[in-house]
């Protein structure tokens, strides 16, 4: 009963960690991506939250009747390490580890085109036009946030390359 308890709790843990890792590995902002690999990984991200959750409490179900049956302490740290990979899973799968890399900017502001001084002529901007109200991104910003939050005439919009 001990090893399959114990087997269990490695492998809830395991599937959970490949459950959050895959969609991490497979969008790669510089790296080359597939349709393919994009749609299993929002397949993945769509049902991570709830799975990792109830992968947690399998395992927190398995650690409380593994406890007792443990007599070392090696094998109650490695049975605390699992259940802290699980809980690190379901915390991980409920983020958005893209915003971590590139901040977007949430409030920009924004200047009439003769008072903006930090852009050259020449420079590069990514342009929204809808209705009477126009918007350019200069590139050199988003090379950095790439993403951009912002509302054009009464739009919510994203902004980026």
């Amino acid at each position: 009963m001990k090893r399959a308890l114990a087997a269990a709790l490695a492998g809830l843990t395991i599937v959970s960690l490949a459950w959050v890792a895959t969609p991490i590995v497979l969008i790669r902002p510089f790296g080359p991506q597939t349709s393919r690999g994009l749609a299993l990984s929002y397949a993945l991200r769509a049902r991570s939250a709830p799975l990792t959750l109830a992968l947690l409490g399998l395992g927190v179900v398995a650690v409380v009747a593994l406890w007792r049956r443990l007599a070392s302490r090696s094998g109650r740290v490695l049975v605390a390490v699992a259940v802290l990979l699980l809980g690190g899973s379901a915390w991980l799968a409920r983020q958005n580890h893209f915003e971590w890399m590139f901040h977007p900017l949430p409030r920009p502001e924004f200047l009439a085109a003769g008072d903006a001084d930090g852009v050259a002529p020449d420079d590069l901007v990514l342009g929204v036009a809808e209705g009477s109200e126009a918007r350019a991104y200069p590139v050199r910003a988003l090379a950095y946030h790439h993403v951009v939050n912002d509302v054009v005439a009464g739009e919510p919009i994203v902004a980026t390359y």
